[in-house]
C-alpha cells in the first residue's frame, strides 16, 4: 500500500491505514518498536505480556502434601474413562 509521508507538526509522519490497524489488533496507546534496516522502516507493536492476577507463590502458599491431598490415590470415575 503505498502512502505520503506527512509533515506533522515539526516532525514529519505517516498514518497507519485502518486495514493494517485491524488486521494487527492495534489501538490507541499501544506502544510500537520503529528499526530500520537495509533501507526499510519495520514497524512492531510492543505486545505486552498478561499479568495473572496471582503469582505462582501465591497459588502455592500454604500447601502442603496434606493439604493437596497428596496422600490420597485418586479413584477414576467411569465417566473419566470415557464409559458411560
Amino acid at each position: 500500500m503505498r502512502t505520503i509521508i506527512r509533515k506533522v507538526g515539526n516532525s514529519l509522519g505517516n498514518i497507519i491505514p485502518a486495514a493494517f490497524i485491524r488486521q494487527l489488533e492495534l489501538e490507541e496507546g499501544v506502544e510500537i518498536n520503529i528499526t530500520a534496516k537495509n533501507g526499510r522502516i519495520i514497524i512492531e507493536p510492543i505486545r505486552k505480556k498478561k499479568k495473572l492476577p496471582f503469582s505462582e507463590g501465591e497459588l502455592l502458599e500454604g500447601l502442603t502434601a496434606q493439604t493437596a491431598h497428596a496422600d490420597e490415590i485418586a479413584e477414576i470415575s467411569s465417566a473419566e474413562w470415557g464409559e458411560q
